[in-house]
């Protein structure tokens, strides 16, 4: 009597048998005991491993363990400081922050304001970019003190012409020691909402 087998029952006994006979990359506790205790088995009655042998490898399961151990905790406190960190930013959401931001918006020909701060007392140069890079207007704007300082750019490139609305970028250097030195301009406004994206968190901010 012929007894009928499935194609499908055939499949998975190969992938079964397949999957049984794959190659752990990493040695484990559970791996290391059981190619200890296989030694212990096969191993020649009359040259019985040394007790310092066994120890050894006992000694190295125990580092094992304790290796796989400390990992876990690791990775527990990790995930329990993001958790925490994303508590933290979601405690924004409705207060006013002020962050770094050299964007500038020109709508209606109208430019809104720019901040900037100072740590010293310096010689102050602006230059405002658009959205390919390029240099579109620059301005000396003299010596400055330490301290917040506002600025409004009037829409126009060095050559007097209005340009276009949208979003341009600008920057303020500082001579220090004979060197442009780079600084960052400021923004405030309300955070509307907190998003994680690389783990890196981003605010979304109403000005």
């Amino acid at each position: 009597m012929l007894n009928s087998v499935s194609m499908d029952s055939i499949y998975q006994s190969t992938y079964d048998a397949k999957k049984d006979r794959e190659i752990k990359k990493e040695l484990d506790k559970e791996a290391f005991l059981e190619l200890l205790v296989t030694e212990l088995q096969n191993q020649d009655p009359t040259q019985p491993m040394e007790n310092k042998d066994l120890v050894a490898q006992l000694s190295q399961l125990s580092s094992t363990e304790q290796i796989t151990n400390m990992s876990q905790a690791i990775q527990e406190m990790v995930n329990s400081q993001m958790s925490l960190n994303k508590l933290q930013a979601a405690s924004l959401i409705g207060k006013t922050v002020v962050v770094n931001d050299n964007t500038i918006v020109l709508q209606s020909g109208v430019a809104e304001g720019l901040n900037y701060g100072l740590d010293n007392s310096s010689q102050v140069y602006l230059e405002i970019y658009d959205s390919k890079g390029q240099v579109v207007y620059t301005e000396d704007l003299g010596v400055q003190e330490a301290g917040l300082h506002s600025y409004v750019w009037s829409g126009r490139n060095s050559d007097g012409i209005m340009m276009p609305d949208g979003e341009y970028l600008y920057g303020i250097y500082t001579v220090e020691n004979g060197q442009m030195v780079s600084n960052s301009g400021v923004k405030s406004g309300t955070v509307e909402a907190v998003k994680f994206l690389d783990k890196e968190l981003n605010l979304i901010i109403q000005r």
